[in-house]
């Protein structure tokens, strides 16, 4: 026989399995920081992922996008049908990718360690930069570039930069490191066959708490199209500026920033954007990187 002072307890948790039940059925709302399905502006148009990975390189290929993410799970697929492709022999950690075409068809695959300060070939071909390009306060090397120029292959790679957290000790919070590029003549099998050319990018600061990064890069003649993102100092996740920016190989930004914030609206919203190439009919492709939720590559023309 159950008392009064038994049925209020009985009734709470009655209560609690049916609220249970109901979240089961009609599925957890998303976490604040997952991509959700929002449709892509005119003119953009998305290539689904083959499952849920991270996403933080692309490279147009011949039949899809080359793709690599920040776990070694991620590593090289192509996409849309998740087809994979070999990595450089004993290269760890990728970050960013790409695929150079040159004359009578020649290919070239070069992929970036960001923890070992490598760039390697499909061929054989390595190089390890100097201690510039060292992590440093969760910073480091980010994004890839290759290009066929005058009967040879440069290859443009890139220090993030960016503001420096709470969390980081030297130097000190609240530092910007300015973005470093490095461009080698890359030998297929070899490497760099010189020192490369270094120089800091000078991007702009749109307000005193927001510090642009460089998450990739591509070849736009003889300047770099850069992708810069930008996370508010105080809230970590908020990704306030998205912006293609063009540069000089001076490191002096050239004409007005594309904004992808103004031009996308919510469809650019909480995405880490860290991905992008040229595809092979002249757009660009931009991919973003997080581990569930919604995942595609978005692929627009260009401005």
């Amino acid at each position: 026989m159950t008392t009064g002072a038994g049925r209020g307890p009985a009734r709470l948790i009655r209560l609690i399995l049916v609220a249970v039940l109901i979240r089961a059925a009609v599925g957890a709302p998303a976490s604040a920081h997952e991509p959700i399905r929002i449709a892509p502006p005119a003119g953009v148009t998305e290539v689904p992922a083959p499952w849920p990975l991270e996403t933080s390189g692309v490279a147009a290929v011949p039949g899809g996008y080359l793709v690599v993410g920040d776990d070694d799970d991620d590593h090289g697929h192509i996409w849309p049908g998740g087809k994979p492709w070999p990595l450089p022999p004993a290269l760890r950690g990728v970050e960013s990718v790409d695929v150079g075409f040159g004359p009578d068809g020649v290919e070239l695959w070069l992929a970036l360690a960001e923890a070992s300060r490598t760039l390697a070939d499909s061929v054989g071909g390595r190089y390890v930069f100097d201690k510039r390009f060292a992590q440093l306060c969760s910073r480091g090397l980010e994004g890839l570039a290759l290009r066929w120029h005058n009967d040879g292959w440069d290859a443009a790679v890139v220090w993030e930069g960016g503001y420096v957290s709470k969390s980081c000790i030297e130097p000190p919070p609240g530092t910007y490191l300015k973005p470093r590029v490095a461009i080698l003549r890359w030998i297929p099998g070899r490497g760099a066959d010189r020192p490369p050319r270094v120089f800091d990018l000078d991007p702009p600061h749109p307000a005193e708490a927001e510090r642009f990064r460089v998450t990739d890069l591509v070849w736009q003649g003889d300047s770099l199209l850069v992708l810069l993102s930008s996370k508010h100092a105080s809230r970590h996740e908020t990704y306030r500026f998205t912006w293609l920016q063009e540069f000089d190989l001076r490191g002096r930004p050239v004409g007005e920033p594309l904004k992808l914030e103004e031009r996308w609206g919510t469809y650019r919203d909480g995405k880490n954007w860290e991905a992008l190439d040229w595809t092979l009919d002249g757009r660009l492709v931009m991919g973003y990187d997080a581990k569930t939720g919604h995942r595609a590559l978005a692929v627009f023309p260009y401005p």
